[in-house]
């Protein structure tokens, strides 16, 4: 029986990447090691997932996937059982490269994505850089901190983000993690001491501050407006975050891409409609033009 997907730094393995390391004439590469749980054969599946969580929140889709793919879930850079770098800013191409880096270190030459708001955009920003290198993309609620975030999450990017990330802390994770999903019950005692437990110290609240702060979609848009390569775009009906009126957006900005959406599901539908989101990626992967 394969053990349970928690946060815990001997549940996977782990790979080093080289980071740009910081700009200027002293500028000197920066290894980071890369936390990162595989399970299942097949064709490769990269579970990306966003800033501040890890991969516990694949807990319910990796092993529903691993059924009949390779799937690799990873802990991005600064987050989960990852190294909390120095000389990343988090920026949206230093994200991208990353993920690339990543694949580079793991031998894997193309892969199938799934990625969850932030991560997904780092992976679709990924997949504008070296199309070849990836099959098909998914992506779940793309995007960053938007208007109907908490205001203490939204304050992590603005001028006083230092002191909100100075006072982050589990009451935070009680009070917010709700309103991820549709059914604000599947948040038990469990589930918030999983997300705080790679949260509670200096380097990762850090990571988060910066990540929120350092997010930038347009250079994503405008490259995904030249890219050939088509994702699929999915949204929950009921997502409190990022109301599904953003999903009709994307679709006006970047109609080559294919969008659906599911019913009674919040923002984070891999955790709360695991199994017929499984569904629709298998479906996506499988399908093949003409």
């Amino acid at each position: 029986m394969e053990r349970p997907i928690v946060n815990s730094d001997l549940i996977g393995s782990y790979v080093t990447i080289e980071l740009p390391g910081f700009s200027g004439a002293r500028k000197k590469p920066e290894k980071c090691r890369v936390h990162f749980l595989e399970r299942g054969a097949g064709e490769p599946v990269l579970l990306v997932h966003s800033a501040g969580q890890s991969i516990y929140t694949w807990r319910e889709l990796l092993p529903l996937l691993s059924k009949r793919y390779r799937v690799i879930a990873i802990d991005l850079p600064g987050f989960g059982h990852s190294d909390r770098p120095y000389s990343l800013s988090y920026s949206m191409d230093e994200m991208a490269d990353a993920l690339l880096k990543i694949l580079d270190a793991l031998h894997v030459p193309v892969a199938h994505v799934v990625g969850c708001t932030m991560g997904a955009m780092y992976a679709l920003y990924a997949m504008t850089k070296m199309p070849l290198r990836f099959g098909k993309v998914v992506a779940l609620a793309p995007g960053g901190v938007g208007k109907n975030h908490p205001a203490r999450v939204r304050g992590l990017e603005g001028p006083f983000g230092f002191f909100v990330r100075e006072s982050y802390g589990k009451k935070d994770f009680q009070k917010y993690l709700p309103l991820f999903y549709y059914d604000g019950t599947i948040v038990t005692d469990e589930v918030v001491n999983q997300y705080y437990a790679t949260c509670d110290d200096f380097a990762s609240r850090q990571a988060l501050m910066y990540a929120v702060r350092n997010f930038d979609e347009e250079p994503v848009f405008a490259a995904l407006a030249k890219c050939d390569k088509e994702a699929l775009i999915l949204w929950g009906e009921e997502d409190k975050l990022v109301p599904i009126d953003r999903l009709f957006e994307w679709k006006d900005m970047l109609p080559g891409n294919v969008y659906y959406s599911l019913r009674n599901v919040g923002h984070w539908m891999h955790e709360e409609k695991a199994a017929a989101l499984a569904e629709i990626v298998d479906r996506y992967i499988q399908y093949r033009e003409g």
